[in-house]
C-alpha cells in the first residue's frame, strides 16, 4: 500500500519508475534560439550595427541590454552614408532606446574592411556632398514643374493663377 504512482508527487521512494535518460533532441543545438529580447545575449561583447527608425546607423561594441531592448554601445560611431561615400562620427558610450531600433546585427569586421565600393571621407565633406545633392534635387524639381506647366499650356503660370 502506498500512494498510487505519480500522485501527488510521484511514487514512494524505492518504488515505481526507473530513471530514464533524456530523449534525443529533434534538432541539433545550432537551431536553438532565445525568443524576444533574450536573443540579444548572443550579441553581447560583439561589434554590432544598429539601424534606427529615423534611418540613422550606429556601430559599436554592445556591452549591455535590458528587458525593454535598450542597448548600451561602447566605442560607438554614427555612420553617415551618401551614395558611395561614408563618414564616421565618433560618439563614445551610447545608449539606444529599444523602441527606436529597427535592426541590430553583428558586424563582420573583415568584410567591412574589404568593402572597396565605398570611400571614406570627412564629416564636413559628407555634409557638403549631401547639401549639393539636395540643391540639385530641388533644381530638378523646379525644372520638372516648369516643364509640366508648359506642357499643360499654362505658359509658366500655375493653376492657382487662373482662379
Amino acid at each position: 500500500p502506498g500512494m498510487p504512482p505519480g500522485f501527488p508527487h510521484g511514487p514512494p521512494l524505492g518504488q515505481g519508475m526507473q530513471h530514464r535518460p533524456p530523449a534525443p533532441q529533434a534538432y541539433p543545438a545550432v537551431f536553438e534560439f532565445l525568443p524576444g529580447v533574450a536573443s540579444l545575449m548572443e550579441d553581447l561583447d560583439k561589434r554590432v550595427l544598429v539601424t534606427l527608425r529615423d534611418g540613422r546607423h550606429f556601430v559599436g561594441m554592445m556591452r549591455s541590454f535590458d528587458q525593454y531592448g535598450n542597448v548600451m554601445l561602447e566605442d560607438t560611431y554614427e555612420r553617415h552614408v551618401h551614395g558611395d561615400l561614408y563618414a564616421d562620427e565618433r560618439l563614445g558610450l551610447y545608449v539606444i532606446r529599444g523602441e527606436n531600433m529597427v535592426l541590430l546585427g553583428e558586424l563582420d569586421m573583415e568584410k567591412e574592411q574589404e568593402q572597396a565600393a565605398s570611400r571614406e571621407v570627412t564629416l564636413e565633406q559628407m555634409q557638403a556632398a549631401k547639401k549639393k545633392a539636395t540643391a540639385e534635387k530641388a533644381e530638378d524639381e523646379l525644372l520638372r514643374k516648369k516643364l509640366q506647366q508648359q506642357s499643360l499650356g499654362l505658359g509658366g503660370m500655375g493653376f492657382d493663377d487662373y482662379l
